[in-house]
């Protein structure tokens, strides 16, 4: 059991987190798409450290038109 070394995700507690098993990130973005969110490893891109009241698509839509992307980290 490892995480990924790009994984931003802190719910350690979550069973889907990749240090709780050996199937990587599959089981978490599988049960994203199943309940229309986004991992919370895209929101930490944009707004690291920040809680959300969801993970919902359009959460995700509205933090990205709202926290525009850092040019000088491309």
């Amino acid at each position: 059991m490892s995480q990924p070394a790009f994984c931003t995700c802190t719910d350690l507690a979550c069973p889907m987190h990749p240090a709780n098993h050996n199937k990587g990130c599959t089981p978490c973005i599988a049960k994203n798409i199943r309940e229309r969110e986004i991992p919370s490893c895209f929101f930490n891109m944009l707004t690291p450290g920040e809680k959300h009241p969801e993970y919902s698509f359009e959460e995700f839509a509205r933090t990205v038109m709202t926290h525009p992307a850092d040019k000088s980290q491309e």
